[in-house]
């Protein structure tokens, strides 16, 4: 197949290590922008701050920190505290003892073999998506990111909250872009240990979804503990889940709080995913008929199930590469309380250490032409595969999302029912602009004109 050279948008790191008070500026706009060139360069690079930071991005590092040692590096207080208003105890924001015992009792929900029984949920809610694709004014351009939402909304409403989720579902879709706009503010009174109640821009707006969402799914997790909790969907199987060497079950507040964080990181992370993936297709119509003509063999016009995933192959490296360019989480924070070397670089106790993923995956050491869009690379025949942490847009070693298998099954499907629908163009001299907040989103709608095939 003949390739047209796609080099999307990317950040553009900063010259060199920046000092304060530029690095919070820039903390406020575009986290990844903190990011130092030097990084993309080599495995560790300190920015003496304040504060001080410690960007890992080589493997053996980085493996360091989120496996061998993982008991050594917790997950950053910076994180946690940004986290706890909306995600409270939940085990995305703990650690130690209260995050294993969660993790043990959630973990059996989320196997493969539980997962591919949503596959029909997944490709329905694609198919309403383009439904009203083909119900929508020929060549109007659609905001396709909030369209992959709206996909993605779908599918939770019918996977983790089936049978009552349209006020759950309502109280995260308002204010909850508004919501993620503001959270760098939000970042940077944590690092600066300010008081919680000080005003910021957009503070008291964040504040009020949280209560409402909070509220909502709190009726939500009441209502179905009175019924019983004899449901197949993820928040009743939540309900009777036990950690399996205690016994213990969740209580309501860690209930209301991991059903959000399922729910905002579920949804968010996956249509983010979706967006940028079709955003590049669109520049490519090598790979997108390369994707087609692999699902039109392999599914017809059948619906797409289960049984077709393992024949996604194209679909996959497409989403992969997609991942790689793009990871829908960019960062991941870890605490440094002990002086360690990490990559020939001695790391003083109290420097924070941040794993940028967004940067790893665009590593000029480790990768060949970084800013190309290639999916090739994750074939199953290429020559040379990434290592284990030189590729990682779920995380790794113990707490490696849980969802990852969720989330790729569900962007599989997807991706495929999409392109065997449609062809997608972007606006004529748009092009989305990358930015770090806590997800990797673009800066505002993705515009694009949706062509269907007859």
């Amino acid at each position: 197949m003949t390739e047209t050279a796609i080099f999307p948008p990317r950040v553009t790191p900063a010259a060199n290590p920046l000092r304060f008070p530029i690095n919070l500026f820039k903390l406020l706009s575009n986290n990844l922008e903190i990011v130092p060139e030097q990084a993309y360069d080599e495995e560790v690079v300190l920015a003496r701050g304040p504060p001080r930071m410690a960007f890992i991005t080589g493997p053996d590092a980085v493996e360091t920190v989120l496996k061998t040692r993982h008991a050594d590096f917790p997950k950053g207080r910076l994180q946690n505290e940004v986290l706890e208003p909306l995600f409270g105890n939940a085990m995305i924001s703990s650690h130690g003892k209260e995050w294993r015992w969660q993790r043990g009792a959630t973990a059996p929900l989320f196997r493969h073999d539980e997962l591919v029984r949503y596959v029909p949920t997944m490709y329905e809610a694609a198919e309403k998506v383009v439904e009203q694709w083909r119900m929508a004014p020929e060549d109007e351009p659609r905001p396709i990111n909030r369209d992959m939402m709206h996909a993605t909304f779908g599918v939770i409403s019918h996977t983790m909250l089936y049978g009552g989720a349209d006020d759950v579902i309502a109280s995260i879709e308002k204010g909850h872009a508004e919501y993620f706009r503001q959270v760098n503010w939000w970042v940077l009174n944590r690092m600066l240990r300010l008081p919680r109640w000080l005003p910021r821009p957009g503070g008291r707006s964040m504040r009020r979804h949280e209560r409402r969402l909070h509220d909502a799914v709190r009726g939500l997790v009441l209502n179905r503990d009175a019924k019983a909790a004899d449901g197949a969907d993820l928040l009743s199987r939540l309900l009777v889940a036990k950690d399996p060497e205690t016994g213990r079950r969740m209580s309501e507040e860690q209930l209301v709080n991991n059903v959000i964080a399922f729910l905002v990181a579920g949804y968010d992370t996956t249509a983010l995913a979706l967006s940028w993936a079709l955003f590049l297709i669109s520049q490519s119509p090598e790979w997108s008929m390369c994707m087609r003509a692999e699902v039109d063999r392999i599914a017809g016009d059948s619906p797409i199930g289960p049984e077709h995933l393992e024949g996604l192959v194209v679909v996959e490296q497409v989403l992969r590469e997609s991942l790689r360019l793009y990871p829908t989480a960019p960062i991941i924070v870890r605490d440094i309380f002990e002086d360690v070397v990490l990559g020939g670089v001695h790391v003083p106790a109290g420097t924070i250490g941040i794993i940028p993923i967004y940067t790893i995956h665009r590593h000029r050491r480790f990768w060949r032409e970084p800013d190309l869009f290639d999916p090739s690379r994750f074939a199953p025949d290429a020559a040379a595969k990434p290592n284990r942490y030189q590729f990682l847009p779920f995380g790794a070693g113990p707490r490696i999302c849980i969802g990852a298998t969720f989330a790729l099954i569900e962007a599989k499907i997807m991706l495929a029912t999409f392109i065997r629908a449609a062809d997608f163009k972007l606006l004529p001299g748009f092009l989305p602009r990358p930015t770090g907040q806590m997800f990797l989103t673009a800066a505002g709608d993705i515009p694009m004109r949706v062509h269907l095939r007859k």
